[in-house]
């Protein structure tokens, strides 16, 4: 006989009529719960949907693409999942079998209503019945071990993993469906008696059938239609909770994969014409958010990732991401649900403002305690992006005149001298007059266009860095200069403070400085700078090709315009440092390694002793000075870099490699306070101290 079984066998004619009912009546609750969600998400500042599908075929595509691949690689793919050990185990073997499960299920169904048709259209028989018997069987196995590990999970409940009662409705259906799914199986094989193999292609259904070895046909086929049935209605309960339930993220996630800004370190411009036009700057009430940004909120699993990355969390400083998402979910679920006529006026707007966005919702204090280090976006398995969520906030805080203290004054500084320091321009270049850094005026025919920025200019520490670069690049014959007095603050620090229109004034400023010396390269050795420049600055008609100065060291390394020979090497351990915005941000942590570990070699003989650091590369942990913390005050207890400084020292560490001027002033300062022998430099003046310059 051929290997095959009826879709509905066992089951009679009125219970499949019920069946397609109930489907119909689930379905209507599932659609009625995402219609819901989606009318609080349309009520935030429209996305540019339409754009996606104009254009030919070919623009449309181009369009398109990114977010489809997104939506493989990271959705089906599950790669922004892997590498967190039983978690990721856990969720990989759930999703792995639930999809395959609901493929099976999908096909059984498009075979019955083929077969209905035409008996020649049915294909649910022979081998590929075989196939996908065995396939299911499998990975229903996989479905439930996903589903075991994370009751584990659940019962031995992680502090940065949200909880809900329903949590336990959800895992428990889950485990309710996986076994009455072999239960069901099993009591197939027992009343239909498949032979040879048609019953050995279901191993594990095979193996249940074994428990009823001892019932009648009848008995059998009673049973199984009634735990059928009982399958049936966990599925139809499943189906139904999916919007009211955590479950949600499975209809937000894969949409905000789609939507998602793929890039980190890139803000969303605001024009002086969207302020008029709006009345305020920023966010202030929760449908001030894009419809976008309000979706993520509905994507978040609270899976605690972004909890245990945040260095501001890790400091006990007022602030999780998780918590950001869940309290604004809270608030969108409250603020923009439609009222119902029972309520007046006058109680809808005190509740209202009950739930007030600021100050209520969110604290000033949790703003402005982030370092914009991105680390919660990148480890969200969905792309959620608290960070963008953050700044929004401040954005319209220091439009309100909200922000105050030192980062307040800072900024001023910036608006009247063009440094968060207030030294007056006339000073910026005095750190080269004794090393002759020729600036645009003393060598207009520069190529390479070296961005000193404030830290090098105006701080005596970061100076010698400045000092150190120059050196290496006369020592290799680079035809470079500075903009020496013309060169301000890029702003960078105002941005992400949130006072985006004076981060616009500098701008505007420097790319026209930019244009008049028709500048195209830029060299620089702060990693905020660099993302400025590239990212920042781009949207306002600055392009420019920016290299951050390991980049470009390791290149005349690598072409023998810096040579390191002879002499023994220094000979105590070092590790290195990777700064958010250089390594996390813009992806680059290889090549001061690569300059490190030929500094650190001499002529037939090994490299320095080197040691990484737990977290490092993309995965590398905050200093603490993103974000405009560089210019706040904080408590030595809740100071981020007395943390990096500790996992820096337990590697046994003599020397704190660093590649960005904020990480050396925030790491000498953590370092010093633990340590009496380490020290912080940067690559660059390792190298040149190496090379003897």
């Amino acid at each position: 006989m051929t290997p095959t079984r009826e879709t509905f066998g066992n089951i009679p004619h009125g219970s499949v009529i019920l069946f397609y009912c109930l489907t119909l009546l689930t379905l209507a609750v599932f659609a009625y719960g995402v219609w819901r969600r989606f009318k609080l998400w349309r009520q935030g500042v429209p996305i540019a949907v339409r754009e996606l599908l104009a254009g030919n075929l070919r623009q449309i595509w181009g369009k398109l693409e990114p977010g489809l691949q997104r939506l493989l690689a990271e959705g089906l793919g599950q790669a922004r999942v892997r590498g967190r050990g039983l978690p990721s185990v856990a969720h990989i073997c759930l999703f792995a079998g639930f999809m395959m499960l609901f493929l099976g299920t999908t096909l059984l169904e498009i075979d019955h209503l083929a077969s209905g048709i035409s008996h020649a259209l049915k294909f649910h028989q022979g081998t590929y019945y075989v196939i996908y018997e065995f396939t299911l069987d499998v990975f229903g196995l996989l479905f439930l071990a996903g589903c075991v590990l994370f009751l584990w999970r659940r019962i031995r409940r992680p502090a940065s993993v949200g909880h809900r009662g329903t949590d336990w409705y959800v895992i428990i259906s889950f485990l309710a469906i996986g076994i009455t799914g072999y239960l069901v199986e099993g009591l197939r094989i027992v009343w239909q008696h498949p032979t040879g193999i048609a019953a050995h292609c279901s191993p594990v259904g095979l193996l249940v059938s074994g428990w009823f070895s001892g019932l009648t046909e009848s008995s059998a086929r009673s049973t199984h239609l009634a735990v059928w049935w009982v399958h049936a209605a966990l599925v139809f309960g499943f189906i139904a909770s999916i919007p009211y339930t955590r479950l949600l993220h499975t209809i937000a996630g894969p949409l905000n994969l789609f939507f998602a800004r793929p890039e980190l370190g890139r803000m969303a411009p605001v024009t002086m014409e969207e302020v008029e036009k709006t009345e305020r700057i920023g966010v202030s009430a929760i449908n001030h958010f894009n419809q976008q940004q309000l979706l993520s909120l509905d994507a978040c699993m609270e899976c605690g990732r972004c909890e245990e990355a945040c260095p501001a969390f890790a400091t006990d400083k007022p602030l999780s991401p998780k918590r950001v998402v869940q309290d604004l979910k809270e608030l969108m679920t409250w603020n923009l649900k439609p009222q119902t006529s029972g309520r007046t006026e006058s109680q809808a707007a005190t509740s209202l403002r009950a739930r007030a966005l600021h100050g209520e919702t969110i604290q000033i204090e949790t703003l402005w305690s982030c370092t914009t280090c991105t680390a919660c976006v990148r480890v969200c398995p969905v792309r959620i992006d608290p960070l963008t969520l953050i700044t929004d906030l401040r954005r319209n805080r220091v439009g309100e005149g909200a922000l105050s203290g030192t980062a307040a004054t800072a900024l001023r500084r910036m608006q009247s001298s063009g440094n968060p320091w207030g030294f007056p321009a006339a000073e910026r270049a005095n750190w080269s007059e004794d090393i002759g850094a020729p600036t645009v005026k003393e060598n207009p025919s520069f190529e390479l266009l070296y961005w000193v920025g404030c830290a090098g200019s105006y701080d005596r520490r970061a100076q010698r860095v400045a000092r150190a670069v120059v050196k290496l690049l006369k020592h290799a014959g680079v035809n470079f200069a500075i903009l020496g007095q013309e060169e301000k603050c890029t702003g960078e620090s105002a941005r992400r403070l949130g006072d985006e229109f004076l981060f616009q004034e500098l701008a505007s400023a420097n790319i026209a400085t930019l244009a008049k010396y028709n500048v195209r390269r830029i060299l620089t050795h702060c990693p905020h700078c660099l993302n400025s420049l590239l990212k920042d600055y781009a949207q306002f008609g600055g392009h420019y090709t920016v290299v951050h100065h390991t980049e470009f060291l390791n290149q005349l390394l690598a072409e023998g315009r810096l040579k390191v020979a002879g002499g023994a090497p220094p000979s105590e351990a070092m590790t290195y440092h990777d700064p958010c915005y250089l390594a996390r941000v813009n992806g680059i942590h290889q090549a001061p390694r690569d300059v490190l570990k030929t500094a650190s070699t001499a002529a037939n003989s090994s490299a320095t002793d080197y040691r990484e650091m737990p977290r490092n590369r993309e995965k590398t942990f905050c200093c603490g000075a993103g974000g405009g913390r560089m210019w706040m005050e904080e408590e030595p207890q809740k100071r981020v870099c007395a943390l990096r400084a500790k996992e820096a020292l337990d590697t046994g560490t003599k020397t704190v490699a660093v590649s960005c001027p904020f990480c050396l002033t925030m790491l000498t300062d953590g370092i010093a306070a633990q340590s009496d022998s380490a020290q912080v430099k940067d690559v660059a003046e390792i190298l040149a101290e190496r090379l003897s310059i």
